[in-house]
């Protein structure tokens, strides 16, 4: 591996003219958030005179020099170069408009580059994702069109920071940012070495994200492989990252590797069970020795199952087993893997070009579903199940859920439970599902009191909205022919409200303590957050204050086209007995609607 270290002051990291650092499409997204800006910045503020500070080491992939813009490659250090170059800018303008031009310009030279064409470019180049709010952020646009909010955070957060300085203050900054501050500059000639020291760099910053690593393992080792598979795995990259904008990519890889092995995994181990499941299962990975040693079999785990097989080179069995695994070229497994990330995508923004089963997977979000992804991925990447079949099996996870939650069942036996499903053969899959699901249901008897009883508190709200629109749905017949308004415009209401002993409520509601009688505040406590408290409403309350507070919504609920709303106007009162009843109503509808 030929390393060539070099260490040097950030005005002659960005001196050379004709470099331009370019951060690879395949890279995450700028991450970093208010503290660690304010770390950066406070280091090299508060460094005293005449020491010196090093940011660490920044990592290029590079080739020879030539004439013309040289496009680096840059493998480690994005999220401090971007920072530092946002800063620079932010100090720029602040000379400008000091009209010290000449700074300002010293300073702008430092963040362009210049070809041979004598065409000038920004000194550095995001990924496909970050690139244009980076570029709107340099040129002084307004950071609130920029969609990622970490870059405009650091806009906004480092422009803060520099208008406080002083005058003198602000050009001993520039001084000591310029000249007192050092990066260790580290060009590698080769894409095997760069991704492969990627790893063993310790940075200052976030912290390395199993996706980072899973990222330079595959990368590293397509970079040693025959001509153009590099590129067509970086492309494949690429696109799975996009896929991946907004959501943790580290739950999609743990997900997706659960589903392949049939068994939970958990994300201290995500990287190791990675690697072990690569080299089982791609035909190149036969000649990377180095992790042939990999174990990822735990003491309690299933001895027989072809995936926990322990990888050392020395097991006949092991060999056998290993030898039945059927392998793919890397270029495949990349393309699979992108594939499926893509899909994962889909089913988390319930976008796919279904309208019912998005409706339904919107559903099980609202829920709080989200162990169940590590199946629903498997299961909608099966040809043997039609819409139909994948919509009756996405109605029973919605009771599935909602049973094992309001009966609080353990959260952590579900990605074991999830993970079981992605076994099963295609041959009466549905069927299959049903029963295992079943097995690990609620029965009614536990059910029906534990829903009467459930407290609906804010964390889960969303789940009381999705009980109330099924509730609704169910009052009116639904037939499919329209559906409720969003949560913007439909609002959960608490018919007993939250703020009861307010004064404010008082005067702009009535008198619910009073109303409610002499130890209502134990009660309320109980009570509030039972689903016979609640209901659906349109917009705000328009209510004048009266004695009986309930007689006042009650005028309200009469005008609203809810049907659950209009049982309510036939009660001559509204106190904790009638949040009981209802609450037990519900509960008893909730036992034939939510059936597995």
């Amino acid at each position: 591996m030929k390393i060539t270290p070099t260490t040097l002051t950030l005005q002659q990291f960005f001196s050379v003219g004709n470099e331009q650092f370019l951060i690879p499409a395949y890279q995450r997204r700028y991450a970093w958030g208010q503290r660690q800006q304010r770390e950066l910045f406070d280091d090299i503020r508060l460094l005293p005179s005449g020491d010196t500070h090093l940011l660490g080491t920044v990592l290029f992939l590079s080739d020879t020099h030539k004439p013309g813009i040289n496009q680096l490659e840059l493998v480690d250090g994005q999220q401090r170069v971007t920072t530092i170059t946002i800063l620079m800018r932010v100090l720029a303008r602040r000379f400008e408009n000091m009209q010290k031009e000449k700074t300002a310009q010293k300073i702008a030279t430092l963040l362009q580059c210049e070809g041979v064409d004598e065409q000038v470019l920004p000194k550095l180049q995001l990924g496909d994702l970050d690139h244009d709010d980076y570029v709107y952020i340099m040129d002084g646009g307004d950071t609130s069109e920029v969609e990622n909010d970490c870059l405009s955070g650091a806009h906004e957060h480092l422009t803060e920071w520099v208008d406080q300085l002083s005058v003198d203050h602000l050009n001993t900054f520039l001084h000591k940012l310029l000249n007192s501050v050092s990066i260790i500059r580290l060009d590698v000639g080769a894409a095997r070495d760069a991704y492969k020291l990627f790893e063993t760099i310790n940075n200052r910053g976030l912290r390395l994200k199993a996706t980072d690593i899973i990222k330079n393992f595959l990368l590293g080792h397509a970079s040693s492989l025959p001509a153009g598979t590099l590129e067509k795995v970086k492309e494949d990259w690429r696109k799975l990252i996009v896929a991946m904008d907004g959501l943790d990519s580290d739950d999609f890889f743990r997900q997706w590797l659960a589903g392949k092995l049939h068994r939970k995994v958990t994300k201290t181990k995500l990287v190791a069970e990675f690697k072990a499941h690569y080299l089982r299962h791609v035909q190149e990975a036969e000649s990377m020795t180095e992790f042939m040693s990999s174990t990822i079999k735990d003491d309690d785990e299933d001895e027989d199952d072809a995936e926990d097989v322990a990888i050392t080179g020395e097991e006949d069995e092991a060999a056998e087993v290993l030898a039945k695994i059927k392998k793919v070229k890397l270029t495949v497994f990349a393309r699979a893997l992108r594939q499926s990330a893509e899909l994962y995508a889909e089913l988390l923004w319930h976008s796919t070009e279904s309208v019912k089963v998005n409706r339904h997977i919107e559903n099980l979000s609202r829920i709080k579903a989200f162990q169940a992804f590590t199946w629903l991925l498997d299961m909608f990447g099966r040809e043997c199940l039609d819409e139909k079949a994948k919509v009756r099996l996405l109605k029973t996870l919605e009771a599935f859920m909602m049973r094992r939650h309001i009966c609080e069942k353990r959260a952590n036996e579900l990605e074991t439970i999830f993970a079981g499903l992605t076994g099963i053969a295609d041959k009466d899959y549905e069927k299959t599902v049903l029963e295992i699901l079943r097995d690990h249901t609620p029965d009614d008897e536990e059910f029906e009191p534990a829903f009467a009883s459930f407290p609906f508190v804010p964390a889960v709200i969303g789940r009381a909205r999705y009980a109330l629109e099924m509730f609704e749905y169910q009052a009116i017949g639904h037939k499919n022919e329209y559906y409720l308004a969003d949560p913007d415009e439909l609002e959960l209401e608490h018919i007993i409200p939250k703020a009861a002993g307010k004064a404010s409520t008082k005067k702009d509601f009535g008198d619910w303590p009073s109303y409610l009688g002499e130890g209502w505040k134990v009660k309320h406590i109980k009570m509030l957050h039972r689903i016979g408290n609640m209901t659906l409403l349109a917009d705000e309350l328009n209510v004048v204050a009266s004695n009986n507070p309930f007689l006042a919504k009650r005028k309200e609920y009469a005008e609203s086209n809810i049907q659950l709303n209009k049982a309510l106007i036939d009660l001559g009162q509204f106190k904790f007995k009638q949040v009981e009843d209802r609450s037990k109503e519900f509960a008893r509808q909730a036992v034939g609607m939510w059936k597995v």
